[in-house]
């Protein structure tokens, strides 16, 4: 392959990389999606892994620090959680056991935080994309100058 197709491809890597950087944070920002004390929107690679990790620090404190494995699935006549649905307390109407609400909250926490890190993700890979391309365009920059010389 000549210098100036390895110079294209990576070139061609940069854009990839640039391009898949705004998209992810264009996909971010149309979530409106805002953290800390002065509501600052989360459009960055940073704000994304930040969010996620704080989210986990708060759902631990709500816990008790239990993480989800840890959680009992039931809440027992006493209010106390339970893993055994026999001695749970039941819903009225229904008569099923009465879930912990820490349970539904692991779960919707975990589902935030993989998004977020997704993000988080997606941006480090389109920045290695685009170093990739960058390394290539100069490699190749320099193989087509070594080949004239």
């Amino acid at each position: 392959m000549s210098g100036v197709a390895v110079g294209l491809v990576g070139i061609g890597l940069v854009g990839a990389g640039l391009w898949a950087r705004r998209d992810v944070a264009r996909t971010l920002a149309r979530e409106r999606i805002v953290f800390g004390p002065d509501r600052e929107p989360v459009v960055s690679a940073t704000a994304a892994r930040s969010l996620a990790e704080s989210i986990r620090a708060s759902t631990l404190e709500t816990t008790g620090g239990r993480t989800y494995s840890e959680t009992l699935s039931y809440l027992g006549v006493d209010g106390e959680p339970t893993s055994d649905a026999s001695l749970a307390a039941r819903e009225d109407g229904t008569g099923h056991p009465v879930e912990n609400p820490h349970v539904a909250l692991w779960l919707q926490a975990t589902t935030l935080q993989t998004a977020l890190m997704q993000a988080y993700l997606a941006f480090r890979l389109a920045e290695l994309t685009a170093g990739l391309g960058a390394s290539l365009a100069i490699v190749g920059a320099g193989l087509a100058a070594r080949r004239r010389a």
